[in-house]
Formats: C-alpha cells, structure tokens, sequence
C-alpha cells in the first residue's frame, strides 16, 4: 500500500529513539479480530519489555516486567 502523498516511511531511528520509549506505558493491551481484546494488563509501570520470536517463527512472545502503581 502506498504512502498517502508527500509522506515518508518511518525511519529505524524513530524507532529507536520514540516507539521503544516505555516510560509513560501503562496499559498493554493484545487484540485479535475474534474475541476483541483477548488480553489486557493495565495499573503498572514497565520496566522493561522484550519480545521473542520462536518456534521457526510461528510463536511471537512478549515479556512484560513491571512494578504496579501505587
């Protein structure tokens, strides 16, 4: 799918630099398009989140850790 005219693709630096930003997450929410919202953790502070790929790459997990807001 094209870019609407006069965008540009998203730069591995933005990345970097703003989407692994976590510090003002506190909801992660997992939705599919059959139950909706099949997971969702909210009330916490992450202090850390990495995902892996498994299973030849059919399994994606995420590992949250996080301390609850007070």
């Amino acid at each position: 799918m094209p870019l609407p005219e006069g965008r540009e693709p998203i730069k591995s630096e933005w990345f970097i630099n703003k989407a692994l930003d976590l510090s003002n997450v506190n909801r992660v929410e997992v939705i599919d398009n059959d139950t909706g919202r099949g997971y969702v953790k909210y009330n916490f502070k992450v202090k850390n989140l990495k995902h892996e790929l498994q299973d030849e790459g059919k399994t994606l997990k995420i590992f949250i850790t996080y301390e609850e807001k007070q």
